[in-house]
C-alpha cells in the first residue's frame, strides 16, 4: 500500500511538472515576448532543463550528424545540445553556433570550454547574415528555433546559401513550446526557400523533419 503510495505521488509530480511546462509557462513566455521573437537569456532555464532534453532527445540522431562534418547549429541558446552534437562531428568536424543574443552565446563558450572541445567555434550574428562562406556547410540544425525568427523563410534562404548542395538542413519542434508551428507550417517555409523534404520523424507531439538543399 506504502509503494502504491509513493508511485501515485510521483505520477501525480510528473503530470504536475507537465501542467505547469505546458500551461503555465507558455502563458507566462507569451506574455514576456512575442511570437517570432528568440527566448530571453534571463530564461536561458527553459530551454535547457531535464524536461525539455528528454522531450527532444532523438532531435540529434535523428539529425543525423556524421564524423567529420562542417555543421552549424542554429539558435543554440545556452548550448543544451552544443557539446553532444561537437561530441557527434569529432575532432576532424566541426561545430558552427550562431546565435543572435550574446549572453547565450557566452554561456555556449562555457559549457566548450569546461568539455575541452576544440572543434566549436561561436559568432553572435543575425540569422539574416550568418558569417559564413558560400556552400561551406555540409549539415544545419535547429532544434525549437525557426518560429522564433520573425522572417523563417529569409532564414532558411540564407541557410540555403550556406549549404553545400545536397546538404541537409534538419528542424525539430515540440510541441511544449510556445511557439510550436504545426509540419505542414514549417514545410511551406522549407520549400518556400529552396529545400525538399528528405526525412521526417515524430508526430504532432514531437516531430524533426529533415530538408535536402536543391541546386
Amino acid at each position: 500500500m506504502k509503494k502504491r503510495s509513493i508511485l501515485w505521488t510521483i505520477l501525480m509530480a510528473v503530470v504536475s511538472l507537465l501542467f505547469f511546462w505546458l500551461v503555465l509557462l507558455k502563458l507566462i513566455l507569451k506574455l514576456n515576448k512575442g511570437r517570432g521573437e528568440p527566448c530571453p537569456t534571463s530564461w536561458s532555464w527553459i530551454v535547457d532543463n531535464p524536461l525539455r532534453r528528454w522531450d527532444v532527445r532523438y532531435a540529434l540522431d535523428r539529425a543525423g550528424l556524421r564524423s567529420g562534418e562542417t555543421v552549424l547549429e542554429l539558435g543554440p541558446g545556452p548550448g543544451a545540445f552544443t557539446i553532444d552534437a561537437a561530441q557527434r562531428v569529432g575532432p576532424e568536424g566541426r561545430l558552427i553556433a550562431v546565435d543572435i543574443q550574446p549572453g547565450m552565446i557566452a554561456q555556449v563558450e562555457e559549457r566548450v570550454k569546461a568539455a575541452g572541445l576544440t572543434n566549436v567555434e561561436t559568432h553572435v550574428a543575425s540569422a539574416y547574415e550568418l558569417p559564413l562562406p558560400d556552400a561551406s556547410v555540409d549539415r544545419a540544425f535547429l532544434i525549437t528555433v525557426l518560429p522564433e525568427i520573425p522572417d523563417p523563410v529569409r532564414a532558411l534562404r540564407e541557410i540555403h546559401r550556406v549549404l553545400k548542395t545536397g546538404g541537409v538542413v534538419s528542424m525539430t519542434e515540440e510541441f511544449l513550446d510556445p511557439d510550436y508551428p504545426r509540419r505542414a507550417t514549417t514545410m511551406a517555409w522549407a520549400n518556400a526557400a529552396g529545400f525538399e523534404l528528405a526525412e521526417r520523424y515524430g508526430n504532432w507531439w514531437n516531430y524533426t523533419l529533415n530538408f535536402r538543399r536543391k541546386p
